[in-house]
């Protein structure tokens, strides 16, 4: 097959965001966390913002139709690529889908709903490796993420190619539903190595600083805590845990009493309690790396993205700049990776992976605080910025948690960002980027809707999540983007969190 050919092979891009929720053994204690039913229906939508992914010919298979004004949008911006959906929320004479059907994994949801379709009429053919590595990632010479080879996308006469966010258990399920398929890695090497676990130990096994201490009880988890607490605060967290969730700062021996007795209580219960403890770290800044481990072992390089954080919790990704760069080469941060990866592609891992890394306020660079072995944010902007990058610019991946007012309509949003000069209308230059719809809106339509069915009682302002990539000349410039937005978004009565 020529690479020409090659280039014309449509894939299918799809998946579920907060996969950590289904890797994690049921039998584990959980840390005390608030319930937040809107948090968890926006997460589910966030497969929008996995179009940056998607050539021409491809398909982003969402959980929700994008909303047609700003599917149009993006397109005008040269993201061209093709929607297919699960469900049309603004469908009224289509019924809603129950609580619990919504929240499944995407893909067993369309494991049912391809199985009905005649296998030759299917929008997508499965066929290849199914992994990430069907794709030819941003490398450091900024080749085009349309350029592919056969080779590289595992590909032998296939009609298209499958690209999840993440490999679940549901994954698997969907590939086998398609078609014959090259294997992918075991889902038990996937689980393993999305650990914090996996991450801590990988630390020591290349000989690296191992800030952490795993705990198997409660009670040792308050004895190791004791032992933290003595120097200062420290941080425990879940195996699966993610940015604002499954995390806890402790900073006192009261506060570990009272979790010491959250988790013994589990444990009578049946439970066990599996932890990692880390002292808290006085951080300056926040970045991640980005690689592909191919199935042949050969790794390649992406991105670097510095990350804003809000205390423990993600606020955004931006590419790191060449000062940044040379620091962590002068400190053998690359040398480190080449480690880490090897080991990863060792105990059976290739896909895409994100390493969160961190450099402390007198200048030590900690490279792995925890390793993502899947699609994530910071990867997100790195192909974003492939637009941006061709007219030299740079964007920031960030959100807005909203609050709606009854009868909000995301075309409003893009309307005002319109008529107030601030929506980016060309690739070459400044402005906001609206990046998803379902993740404002979802909880706003289901609302309504159910209020209007009687399911529901009228309730307080409906949550949503803006995702927006900032393009700037610079830091100060982005500042003052986002603070406009937050004009527009007041002017139209919505609320901003945060």
């Amino acid at each position: 097959m020529s690479n020409s050919e090659a280039r014309m092979i449509p894939k299918t891009v799809m998946g579920t965001f907060d996969p950590e929720t289904r890797w994690r053994d049921p039998d584990l204690a959980r840390l005390p966390a608030m319930p937040d039913k809107d948090r968890e229906s926006i997460v589910l939508c966030m497969d929008d913002l996995l179009f940056p992914f998607c050539g021409p010919e491809d398909i982003l298979y969402s959980r929700c139709k994008i909303d047609p004004v700003l599917h149009e949008y993006l397109e005008g911006l040269g993201f061209s690529f093709r929607n297919r959906y699960l469900y049309d929320l603004n469908d009224e004479r289509a019924t809603l889908p129950g609580p619990d059907d919504f929240k499944r994994c995407m893909f067993r949801l369309a494991t049912g709903k391809d199985k009905l379709a005649d296998p030759e009429k299917r929008v997508l053919q499965a066929a290849g490796s199914g992994l990430p590595q069907s794709f030819v990632p941003v490398n450091a010479d900024g080749a085009s993420r349309q350029a592919q080879s056969a080779e590289e996308a595992g590909i032998t006469g296939a009609a298209g190619v499958l690209s999840p966010y993440a490999i679940t258990a549901e994954t698997e399920a969907y590939l086998q539903a398609a078609g014959p398929l090259a294997p992918l890695p075991d889902l038990e090497t996937v689980v393993r190595v999305n650990s914090k676990m996996y991450s801590n130990r990988l630390l020591a096994r290349i000989g690296e600083k191992c800030y952490g201490t795993e705990a198997g009880s409660a009670a040792e988890v308050e004895a190791a805590g004791n032992a933290l607490l003595k120097q200062g605060p420290y941080l425990l967290k879940d195996p699966f845990g993610v940015s604002g969730k499954g995390n806890l700062l402790i900073d006192s021996e009261a506060m570990q009493r009272r979790i010491a007795e959250h988790l013994h209580k589990q444990e009578g219960s049946g439970l066990r309690s599996h932890f990692l403890l880390e002292p808290l770290l006085k951080k300056e800044t926040d970045f991640s790396s980005h690689w592909l481990i191919r199935e042949s072992g050969e790794v390649e390089f992406i991105s670097v993205q510095r990350m804003i954080n809000h205390q423990q919790n993600y606020g955004g990704s931006i590419k790191a700049d060449e000062s940044f760069i040379r620091l962590l080469e002068n400190a053998g941060y690359f040398g480190v990776m080449e480690k880490a990866l090897r080991l990863l592609a060792e105990d059976g891992y290739h896909g895409f992976v994100c390493f969160d890394s961190m450099v402390l306020e007198d200048g030590e660079v900690v490279s792995i605080v925890e390793i993502n072995a899947r699609k994530s944010m910071g990867l997100i902007n790195a192909y974003l910025d492939k637009c941006w990058e061709k007219h030299g610019r740079t964007g920031w991946l960030t959100f807005l948690s909203l609050g709606l007012p009854e009868g909000f309509a995301f075309g409003r949003l893009l309307h005002a960002l319109r008529e107030s000069g601030l929506l980016l209308t060309a690739p070459g230059g400044y402005g906001i980027v609206p990046l998803s719809s379902n993740t404002v809106m979802v909880n706003e339509i289901l609302s309504r809707r159910r209020m209007a069915e009687g399911t529901l009682n009228k309730r307080g302002m409906p949550k949503g999540r803006l995702y927006v990539s900032v393009v700037g000349r610079d830091d100060e410039h982005r500042s003052e983007l986002i603070e406009s937005l937050r004009h527009v978004l007041a002017d139209l009565s919505v609320k901003v969190y945060n």
